[in-house]
């Protein structure tokens, strides 16, 4: 058994994120069921191709993590595990010139993630993610992902 502080059972009023819990600016929320949870990555792209059952399995280890506008998750961070968009918007961008120059590279809407390349490679976090406006995401620790298992 893999033992992560990200893997700890819901509920428990503590953000399970490491790159959210760095800041201490995230909350989580509780409010979202597991049926409500499989019914939307069930409209994922990256989740939509999943059995009814694979996806109750994954919701289950899914935790609502909110995000406040400006929060940023940095580039270099260990890669914590796997974010989706459940409501709000975040750019994507990559530090260029050695200096105060970013380079934007994407707008994350509703529905997709992030996370899922550190998630391949097992390296760190290779842009910034910024809350452009407040967030709501499903969080999945990469320890339950590694581990192949919906129980924590």
């Amino acid at each position: 058994m893999v033992d992560c502080l990200n893997c700890q059972p819901e509920p428990q009023a503590q953000v399970r994120a490491t790159s959210v819990r760095a800041q201490g600016q995230a909350q989580t929320n509780f409010d979202s069921t597991i049926e409500e949870k499989a019914n939307f990555l069930a409209n994922v792209e990256l989740f939509k191709h999943l059995s009814t059952q694979t996806l109750r399995k994954l919701a289950s280890t899914v935790h609502l993590v909110s995000l406040p506008a400006g929060h940023v998750i940095r580039e270099n961070e260990p890669t914590d595990g796997l974010y989706v968009i459940k409501s709000g918007m975040a750019q994507v961008t990559k530090p260029a010139g050695g200096g105060d120059l970013e380079v934007d590279l994407a707008t994350l809407l509703q529905g997709e993630s992030f996370g899922e390349i550190g998630l391949i490679d097992g390296l760190p976090r290779s842009e910034n993610v910024t809350a452009v406006e407040p967030d709501l995401l499903l969080f999945t620790p990469a320890c339950l992902l590694e581990r192949g298992s919906g129980e924590p």
